[in-house]
């Protein structure tokens, strides 16, 4: 279990990549913000509605350990 927690800390400690995509919904009225956000290159893709929503999800794992 020690061990574990030494690997996690270690890649904590040496960041994180996120896939970060961005774009605009003309059809919306006014036209709004989206983002889809995804940890690596394979990790699950997360979407929001806004870039709020995002922002505050990636503050939320930021402060995971």
């Amino acid at each position: 279990m020690e061990q574990e927690e030494g690997r996690a800390e270690r890649l904590a400690n040496e960041g994180r990549v996120y896939v970060l995509r961005v774009w605009r919904e003309r059809e919306d009225h006014p036209p709004a913000w989206h983002a889809t956000v995804r940890e690596g290159t394979h990790g699950v893709r997360r979407s929001f509605a806004s870039v709020d929503d995002c922002i505050e999800h990636l503050y939320g794992e930021l402060l995971k350990p």
